[in-house]
């Protein structure tokens, strides 16, 4: 408590002895340093992100880099070569081929652009999270997902996931690329 007084009492004693050194002109005169404020990181809480309809664009529009609008990477770029983007977040634009469940899907891109190949890439929902559930009415509508790209391998993804995959997916997908699911939204009804 005696060094607070002493501090105190030491810088008033500056202050006041500075007051009575300056003329009144000079008080005027003297400009305060500029201090300009630091910025404070700005923190995103995690939640999974509102999706809605792009309104400035169609559903089917092709942006410049000749991806879908609002897409990072086409399916056929994930099918054709996954070890790239094993782990990587990436956001695909394109058809619901398939629903096999509330929690399942299969995306197929349009043919003009994977050509005659049968690129198609299953998407899956994990149980956490507030992500709508997928029926046939889904199917053949254009959807936008945002996921992380994964190899299925079953007891990795199911314990990702949360849920037991059906025997037909873990047969007819194994060792393919998937997407797990973070956001999904229809761009077209």
């Amino acid at each position: 408590m005696k060094k607070r007084t002493a501090i105190f009492f030491t810088a008033f004693i500056t202050l006041v002895s500075f007051v009575a050194g300056c003329e009144t002109t000079d008080r005027e005169t003297a400009t305060e340093p500029i201090v300009t404020p630091t910025p404070t990181p700005m923190t995103t809480p995690m939640t999974t992100p509102e999706t809605y309809p792009s309104p400035a664009t169609s559903p089917g529009a092709v942006g410049t880099t000749g991806l879908p609008v609002g897409a990072t990477h086409r399916v056929t770029d994930i099918t054709r070569n996954p070890n790239a983007l094993i782990g990587k977040t990436v956001t695909v634009v394109a058809d619901v081929d398939e629903v096999y469940g509330p929690r399942a899907f299969e995306l197929d891109e349009d043919s003009d652009i994977s050509g005659d190949n049968d690129d198609d890439l299953l998407v899956l929902i994990p149980k956490a999270g507030n992500l709508a559930n997928v029926d046939d009415q889904w199917k053949r509508n254009k959807v936008r997902v945002t996921g992380v790209v994964q190899r299925m391998n079953v007891s990795n993804i199911e314990r990702e996931i949360g849920w037991d995959l059906q025997p037909k997916l873990e047969a007819e997908f194994k060792n393919e690329p998937v997407l797990i699911a973070r956001s999904i939204e229809r761009v077209n009804q």
